[in-house]
């Protein structure tokens, strides 16, 4: 049997692994008071199914809004986006800056071979 691999832990471990980042979340807090701070959201998608119906490949779309009370976040952004890189990933990013601080949301997408554990890019 095939098991889906679960990108979510790996996702908070590398952003804890970007030192710049105060706080990171997986759900918005009911306030944002610590900066930088980094919140995700992990989507799957079933990209392949196997004769036996076993999902052999899944689709992941990870979103990483981050946030900084003042100052330019290209250094935190790009630190993410080549973690990422690094293992597969490939990453927009987005300026949606808010009043009272900066935002980047970094949109990641790659789909992962549940078998061999390897990240590609579908086309």
């Amino acid at each position: 049997m095939v098991a889906i691999y679960n990108l979510s832990r790996d996702v908070n471990s590398i952003l804890n692994s970007v030192s710049e980042l105060k706080d990171v979340e997986p759900n918005y807090p009911d306030e944002i008071t610590v900066f930088p701070m980094a919140v995700y959201s992990t989507v799957r998608k079933t990209f392949n199914r196997n004769a036996d119906n076993e999902e052999t490949d899944t689709s992941w779309t990870v979103t990483i809004d981050v946030f900084k009370q003042q100052g330019s976040l290209t250094a935190i952004v790009d630190e993410i986006t080549a973690k990422f890189a690094n293992i597969g990933f490939v990453a927009t990013v987005q300026q949606a800056n808010q009043a009272g601080f900066n935002r980047s949301i970094i949109t990641l997408t790659g789909v992962i071979d549940n078998t061999s554990r390897r990240v590609y890019q579908a086309h």
